[in-house]
């Protein structure tokens, strides 16, 4: 029997050991919550019921702000409560009846009732009677008021992505008139992606606010459980609002017909041109503005019935313009550095969302801070250039990389210290010409230029705001 005890101690308490250092399996996200603040107010009003409702609704928009109307049908039930005392005591004229109702036990049980959670542990501490005919009866309460306590995230950067915007209603894509939202939608939608999934930011929703408030209505029009009215007023404000103006976009097909032949030399290029700026909500500072500039791939002149997959060439720039745009971010807020180094084997300090497997960057190493004589305001550090790093694999949270190209020792560099500035842009060849056509078909070779065909265009033309 002692044996058996010593074993089961022993199991116990490796079991025990085991709990400690297991992972958290049943862990939910961090959503907010409700919880109780204790506060207390004092009300005043013409008959003992009306100074304690007043007394609540003060406690509740102490905690809660004045989001929480003093009209709200939620908070207007615990009137009905208060009134009772009126009812009891002749309107206040029986000041010692109703000075003991309201501190009885009773009372403060029926007001946490009626409440339905928003208010718990409530308490008159005092009243007063009015000092004369026609004054006002005054009471001092405490009280646990339910507050909505934010996530977490809600402390990190808050931005907003606005949709992109376009002076033209679509673009031609190949040939093909496409509508501007098929094609700039799904760029904010991966630029919003990468974001929230860089875990550095608390991107912010504005596009569903319809069902949003329908659901806020919910609440505020008493169909929920009071305690919810502690989520009313806690929408957050941006910090910084990212916007986008789509300067060009435009791949054409261009088109000529062979005289000699009935046949089509037909190519493909185009380019595209976005403007950006982030702005400070808060002073309507421009933090960062500049151009994205990129092109479509070209495809050379030739008879053999040359084509292209516009969706698949449409979703590669989307995912290179939302690529551009979410990097032009991270390094004006969060710019990536190098966290670890092993050798000439990194790990940065960021992943998912803001570098993919491939690229490459230019490292540089972060030296004195310079500050402007005139105005004594900081013009950044002093830059050296470090090495190229190629990024060979992504977490969620961190990326990993391979040194190339060191200027400079690595020995003792502090975490930080070393940071990405600039995509080293990697150059392909070009593909090859299209095999020669058989020998009794018109030669290609030495035919004029192609003129574009009459395709629709955008213009290139630039908005004027920027």
């Amino acid at each position: 029997m002692k044996r058996f005890l010593v074993v089961l101690f022993v199991v116990l308490g490796l079991a025990s050991c085991g709990d400690k250092n297991a992972p958290n399996l049943t862990s939910t996200p961090d959503v907010g919550k409700v919880e109780q603040v204790e506060v207390s107010a004092k009300g005043v009003g013409v008959t003992p019921g009306a100074a304690v409702n007043d007394a609540l609704k003060q406690a509740v928009q102490q905690v809660n702000g004045a989001v929480v109307d003093a009209s709200s049908a939620n908070l207007n039930v615990m009137a009905k409560v208060t009134e009772t005392i009126d009812v009891d005591t002749a309107q206040g004229h029986d000041s010692a009846k109703a000075t003991a109702t309201m501190q009885g036990q009773a009372f403060a049980e029926q007001i946490a009732t009626a409440s339905n959670g928003v208010v718990s542990n409530f308490k008159v501490v005092s009243s007063s009677p009015p000092a004369k005919d026609g004054g006002m009866y005054t009471v001092q309460i405490s009280a646990k008021i339910a507050k909505f306590k934010a996530p977490a995230d809600a402390g990190k950067i808050k931005i907003v992505i606005t949709p992109l915007r376009s002076n033209t209603p679509t673009f031609n894509i190949g040939g093909k008139a496409v509508p501007a939202n098929e094609v700039l939608d799904p760029v904010r939608q991966l630029i919003i992606d990468s974001l929230s999934q860089s875990g550095r930011y608390t991107v912010l929703d504005r596009q569903f606010d319809s069902e949003i408030q329908g659901e806020l209505g919910m609440i505020a029009s008493g169909q929920t459980n009071t305690a919810d009215l502690a989520k009313l007023g806690q929408a957050l404000s941006a910090d910084i609002v990212w916007v986008g103006v789509v300067n060009n976009l435009a791949y054409e097909r261009s088109a000529r017909k062979l005289i000699s032949a009935d046949r089509e030399l037909v190519s493909y290029g185009g380019s595209w041109n976005i403007s950006q700026r982030l702005i400070n909500l808060a002073t309507r500072q421009i933090m960062l503005s500049n151009t994205l500039t990129g092109e479509f791939p070209r495809v050379a002149p030739t008879t053999m019935g040359a084509g292209i997959n516009e969706v698949n060439t449409l979703k590669d720039i989307q995912a290179n313009i939302a690529r551009k745009a979410t990097n032009a971010i991270m390094m004006k807020t969060f710019p990536i550095s190098i966290v670890e180094i092993d050798g000439t084997t990194v790990a940065l300090s960021q992943g998912e969302g803001s570098v993919k497997e491939g690229q490459q960057f230019k490292i540089f190493s972060m030296g004195k801070e310079m500050k402007d004589p005139q105005t004594g305001q900081s013009l950044g550090n002093m830059e050296s250039e470090c090495c190229v790093v190629t990024i060979n694999r992504i977490t969620p949270k961190m990326s990993y990389g391979t040194l190339s190209e060191v200027k400079i020792k690595l020995d003792g560099i502090k975490p930080g210290v070393l940071q990405v500035r600039e995509e080293v842009i990697q150059t392909t060849s070009a593909p090859p010409a299209p095999s020669s056509p058989p020998a009794n078909a018109p030669s290609a070779v030495t035919a004029p230029p192609p003129t574009r065909a009459a395709a629709p265009t955008n213009g290139g033309k630039k908005n004027a705001d920027w």
